[in-house]
């Protein structure tokens, strides 16, 4: 299956006077066979050191982006999107494709003033709406049927050092996320030797402290950004895992380790059907860029 980037081609204006509102959509990704949209959020309220954005803001899944767990970070310039959707377009592109899912992904979709219009336009439609967040900042969750938290770290310093900003509303939020009612996750990325074995188990305590049932994903981390970490082994996985199911009763975790991928090894086919950045990086070693979590993006790899 196919991931594309999606044109804008209609006129209308299907959403009365908020359709020329913008929205903080740069990029719209889609899996025709399981008829999902990713919508692809710019801005953030944290500064991770390891974020996927430094490496491609862009889907992951797209055949052009297979390559992007093991680019050199030293040949990823920064990418920038030149242009974001208005509410009226954003509705008029997803009128177009057959939808059940959407999935909120890129950076931070809960700082968008639009979003509680997107997800009521979404829910209206019959669509599963997932929101990917931080945490920091708390949606409006009555038209969000999952929510998935990437805690990051627990400890405070070691949040603050990687992400230069407090976990306490983060914290806050998870358990307020799970007293809304909504489908609660959890995630994090697994650095070896930074935030490790010993913070993973901080972290699935933390978890199990709302609720033991809440599924946990850690992602092993990759190269993103100018940082001295090394990826996990297929062996560290396994014992992060073993450590956090010690607490919780449904963790997993996503890895990839083979270097070259093709269309062969997804899941289901991704198409972008809208993309918009100024500084392209496609490929290993020629303006190409680095990312180091696959924890907003892994949607189609197998």
């Amino acid at each position: 299956m196919t991931i594309s980037n999606l044109k804008y081609q209609a006129d209308s204006k299907p959403c009365g006077d908020k359709a020329d509102m913008q929205t903080n959509v740069y990029h719209v990704a889609y899996a025709p066979a399981i008829k999902k949209a990713y919508l692809f959020h710019w801005g953030c309220n944290l500064e991770c050191k390891g974020c996927l954005c430094k490496k491609e803001i862009n889907c992951m899944a797209l055949e052009e982006n297979l390559d992007v767990v093991f680019r050199d970070p030293r040949f990823c310039p920064p990418q920038t999107p030149s242009a974001t959707l208005s509410f009226g377009k954003l509705v008029s592109l997803l009128e177009n494709i057959e939808l059940t899912e959407v999935a909120f992904e890129g950076q931070e979709a809960s700082l968008d003033p639009m979003l509680p219009d997107i997800c009521w336009w979404l829910k209206d439609r019959g669509c599963k709406v997932i929101l990917h967040t931080n945490g920091v900042a708390m949606a409006d969750a009555s038209h969000i049927d999952d929510v998935i938290v990437s805690l990051k770290a627990i400890t405070p310093e070691l949040y603050a050092g990687y992400t230069c900003r407090s976990n306490a509303s983060l914290l806050d939020n998870f358990r307020k996320y799970y007293e809304s009612g909504v489908n609660l996750k959890a995630e994090s990325v697994y650095i070896p030797d930074y935030i490790g074995l010993e913070e993973t188990e901080k972290i699935a305590k933390f978890i199990a402290s709302v609720d033991t049932n809440i599924p946990y994903r850690m992602d092993a981390y990759f190269a993103s950004g100018d940082n001295p970490w090394r990826p996990p082994t297929p062996e560290e996985m396994q014992i992060a895992l073993a450590v956090a199911r010690k607490h919780l009763k449904n963790v997993y975790c996503t890895q990839q380790t083979k270097k070259d991928l093709s269309k062969a090894d997804l899941l289901y086919e991704v198409v972008s059907r809208m993309a918009a950045c100024r500084s392209s990086c496609r490929r290993r070693g020629s303006n190409s860029r680095s990312a180091a979590s696959t924890s907003r993006s892994s949607s189609g790899l197998a």
